[in-house]
C-alpha cells in the first residue's frame, strides 16, 4: 500500500513487482503493525459513525414526542403500574418501586393528574442494598432532588439482608396513603384494556 500510494500505479502492477522479493523479518513485522493499526482505525472510524448515528437517530425521535394528552398519560401511567406487576396487590393500596427516576417522575405525575392524588397522601420508602448503610444520606438527598420532596419525607430506608442492587440510591418505593379504592379502579382500567385485546 506505501508503494501504491508513493508512485501511484494499480495494486496489481505493484503486486508483480514485489513477487519474488524476500521480506525480512523486521519487514514482516512492520507489515502486520501496519496491518493491525490500519484495522483499528478502521474500527475506531466505524464506532464513531455507529455512534453518531445512533445519537442522530435519538435527536429525531425525541422530537416526536412534543406533547402528551392527559389521555395517553393515562395510559401510560396504567401501562406502567400493570407493568410492574402491582394489580395484584389491591389490599396494600396503591404502590410503585423503580430505581429509574424517570420512571418515578412519570408515576408521581401520573398519581397527582390522573389520580387526583395530593403530596400529603404521599410516602415514600428507600430500600437499599446490603452494606449500603453509609450511603443511605446521599439516597435520600438524591431522591428528594428527583422528586421536589423534602428530605425529611425519606426517612423511611429499608436495608435488604443478602441482597446487593446495582444503583448506588437504592430503589425508591412510592405508597399512597389509603389508597385500596384507587388501586380497585387501577386494576379496571388494565382488566379494560386485557378485554380490548382479547
Amino acid at each position: 500500500m506505501e508503494i501504491q500510494n508513493a508512485i501511484n500505479v494499480p495494486k496489481s502492477t505493484v503486486a508483480f513487482w514485489i513477487k519474488d522479493i524476500k521480506l525480512t523479518e523486521p519487514q514482516i513485522q512492520k507489515l502486520k503493525n501496519n496491518r493491525i493499526a490500519s484495522a483499528k482505525r478502521n474500527s475506531q472510524k466505524r464506532i464513531f459513525k455507529i455512534k453518531k448515528e445512533t445519537e442522530e437517530i435519538k435527536f429525531s425521535s425525541s422530537k416526536a414526542i412534543s406533547q402528551i394528552s392527559k389521555r395517553e398519560l393515562w395510559l401510560m401511567g396504567i401501562i406502567l403500574y400493570w407493568k410492574a406487576g402491582n394489580e395484584s396487590n389491591l389490599k396494600k393500596g396503591v404502590q410503585f418501586s423503580s430505581s429509574d427516576p424517570h420512571l418515578i417522575k412519570l408515576f408521581l405525575r401520573w398519581l397527582k393528574e390522573a389520580g387526583k392524588i395530593e403530596n400529603e397522601e404521599i410516602i415514600f420508602d428507600i430500600l437499599m442494598g446490603n452494606g449500603k448503610k453509609e450511603k443511605a444520606k446521599n439516597a435520600a438527598k438524591y431522591w428528594s432532588q428527583i422528586t421536589n420532596f423534602p428530605e425529611r419525607n425519606f426517612n423511611h430506608i429499608y436495608f435488604q439482608k443478602g441482597k446487593v442492587l446495582k444503583t448506588q440510591f437504592g430503589i425508591l418505593r412510592i405508597r399512597v396513603r389509603a389508597s385500596s379504592m384507587l388501586a380497585r379502579q387501577i386494576f379496571g382500567w388494565i382488566r379494560g384494556i386485557q378485554e380490548f385485546y382479547r
